[in-house]
């Protein structure tokens, strides 16, 4: 079974009043965030630090709280995105239950929200139609991106 994560009370109590602000979280209730929480803790990096690399298992999806990070294919080293607060990176390889398909690396300090996506499926159901939709909504959004990427070629 999985590990229940414990977050300090100070920090809990920050991030259930910042997320329903956040477009990702912004249809989730207070006591659903709560739920979100069990499933998650709060991380950071500094600038530079390798958050994840191409082909590592993936485990955890993150929601950038705070700063900036890269996601670039290692093998030709192109950049596919820079993102910054509210938005999702990693949901990919949880989703699919497959190798991450690039490295993330910050390009600043950055605060990360990492969800145990597996988890989070598992023993809260119900939250899941809703992340999943909301998830959908983000990768439409990088669909859309890749294909006026791939029109400016």
């Amino acid at each position: 079974m999985f590990q229940k994560l414990i977050l300090p009370e100070d920090e809990r109590e920050r991030l259930l009043n910042e997320l329903p602000y956040r477009f990702f979280f912004s249809n989730f209730s207070q006591e659903e965030i709560a739920l979100l929480l069990e499933c998650a803790q709060p991380i950071d990096y500094m600038e530079e630090d390798l958050i994840f690399r191409e082909g590592d298992i993936g485990v955890h999806f993150y929601v950038i709280l705070r700063g900036k990070v890269n996601i670039y294919k290692e093998n030709s080293g192109r950049l596919l995105a820079t993102l910054g607060p509210g938005k999702v990176f990693g949901e990919m390889a949880v989703l699919e239950n497959q190798p991450r398909s690039a490295t993330a690396v910050s390009v600043t300090r950055i605060d990360l929200l990492a969800i145990e996506g597996r988890r989070l499926m598992e023993e809260y159901p119900h939250l899941t139609v809703k992340l999943l939709h909301n998830l959908v909504r983000e990768l439409t959004a990088k669909l859309r991106e890749a294909n006026l990427l791939i029109d400016s070629l």
